[in-house]
């Protein structure tokens, strides 16, 4: 998804210290790191609203697949 080599970030290091400057990096990169926990958690959320729901509404079987034998409604037993 995000493949990088070496060589490409440390362009953006670079960059990022010209235009941000050096005494603002270590703030920059808290608050991205506060994003970033963030995001970890909105997604940890909605995953377990997720899980819920479908406890609660026993749509185990939805999640895992129907059985064999319901899943072919032309096959007679």
């Amino acid at each position: 998804m995000l493949d990088f080599s070496w060589a490409e970030l440390l362009v953006i290091v670079a960059v990022a210290v010209l235009v941000i400057g050096p005494e603002e990096i270590p703030q920059v990169m808290r608050s991205l790191g506060r994003i970033v926990r963030r995001l970890q958690y909105v997604k940890f959320a909605f995953s377990q609203q997720f899980e819920d729901f479908m406890r609660e509404h026993d749509l185990d079987e939805l999640r895992q697949g129907a059985p064999a034998d319901e899943q072919d409604p032309d096959k007679t037993s």
